[in-house]
């Protein structure tokens, strides 16, 4: 006589593509995204994973439920080597994993209950404190936060104000710029919505030309890079905001907005007119507009505190993580982050950490070899002297 039935199991993992995913599996993941404002973001909402798998075919779904709740979902390009990586890359300013404050996994768990070698992220938000994943010994100092611009229905209309109050030099000093510019070139428009070829193509010209002045892989061009952002661009999730002289673009922020969030991922000014500071008078108009826009978040990501500090009034705490699941996979990708890790990458601005952020964006920004050995020679010869001020 047979023994009595097994339980079934609390939780359930899957790995799907995106188009496997019901209206009610997308409902539940926005619920999911809903329940945390660090969540509240374009690039964490189904939408964008939508955009995503429709031009790259390695995009996966992780989901985690708990019966029918969905504890944890999390977007990834899942690569042949089991490597998991962000949702996006090389624009993944911040990944999932989302998750519920129910979920009782860490995230090994997570990737051995769905057989991943392995997820990098240099920035998951982590609300719930889940992340035991982060690197042994990592200070509080490794915090990477993104600068967020945050209305409310109470504060849509007093953000400018509120910031101006808080950093009344620096926005005399926008103003002042703002007039000085009107005076020598003509009247500043301010536009936003969907771009046109037109604004698209003198904005990716400005990037192009900062991305290799700077010594980065130009995403403008790269082919991988390019395919999303010509899919955002054609796509009812593309959004623009600019400032205009007659018919000469100054300074844009291109990106995907999904409802009231934006996030930008190009942002680029003439360099004609930098001596003005093209990109505090833009971002100084959406302060302005940001209730005609009807938009409640705009991403300024992180880095260049310099500027961006005077303008957000929310922040987004994330973390880098790298965590590995079970098997010989996961122990060939920690023998590859041991072995950076030796050769001195730990450090930001050492030769070596600047070196595996360039090698991971070729990763994901060009596939095929010869591609990648051209962009890595470059990456080589211009990022070997340490930039200025480091």
């Amino acid at each position: 006589m047979s023994g009595p039935a097994s339980p079934e199991p609390r939780y359930h993992a899957t790995v799907e593509r995106y188009d496997a995913l019901s209206a009610s599996d997308v409902e539940a993941w926005r619920d999911l995204c809903s329940q945390h404002a660090d969540y509240d973001s374009a690039l964490l909402s189904p939408e964008f994973a939508h955009i995503v798998s429709n031009v790259r075919d390695d995009v996966r779904i992780i989901r985690i439920n708990e019966g029918d709740a969905l504890r944890a979902v999390m977007p990834v390009h899942l690569r042949p080597d089991g490597l998991a990586r962000p949702l996006g890359t090389p624009f993944a300013d911040y990944s999932g994993p989302v998750l519920s404050s129910k979920l009782e996994h860490s995230l090994s768990d997570v990737l051995q209950m769905t057989g991943i070698a392995a997820f990098a992220s240099p920035a998951v938000p982590d609300p719930w404190s889940r992340m035991h994943c982060r690197d042994a010994g990592m200070q509080d100092d490794e915090t990477v936060y993104s600068h967020v611009i945050r209305a409310s229905g109470d504060n849509a209309d007093s953000l400018l104000e509120t910031q101006r109050a808080q950093h009344s030099k620096r926005f005399k000093n926008f103003r002042r710029l703002r007039n000085q510019l009107e005076r020598e070139a003509g009247p500043v428009r301010f536009e936003w919505g969907n771009p046109d070829a037109k604004a698209l193509e003198a904005l990716y010209q400005y990037k192009s030309e900062q991305f290799r002045q700077s010594g980065y892989v130009d995403l403008i061009h790269a082919t991988k890079a390019r395919e999303l952002l010509d899919a955002v661009a054609r796509g009812p999730y593309t959004f623009m905001t600019s400032l205009w002289i007659g018919e000469n673009l100054i300074s844009g922020h291109f990106g995907v907005r999904v409802g009231a969030a934006f996030h930008p991922w190009i942002a680029a000014f003439n360099p004609a007119f930098a001596h003005f500071s093209p990109g505090n008078i833009l971002l100084l108009s959406v302060l302005e507009q940001m209730h005609a826009m009807d938009l409640r978040i705009y991403d300024l990501a992180n880095g260049h505190d310099h500027y961006k500090k005077y303008f957000a009034n929310a922040y987004r705490a994330a973390w880098p993580v790298f965590e590995t699941g079970a098997g010989i996979g996961a122990v060939r990708h920690r023998l590859g982050r041991l072995a950076w890790k030796i050769a001195g990458a730990d450090a930001p601005a050492s030769l070596a950490g600047r070196l595996q952020r360039r090698v991971d964006q070729i990763a994901v920004s060009e596939f095929s070899a010869l591609s990648r050995l051209r962009e890595f020679i470059y990456a080589v010869r211009t990022r070997s002297v340490p930039p200025r001020g480091n």
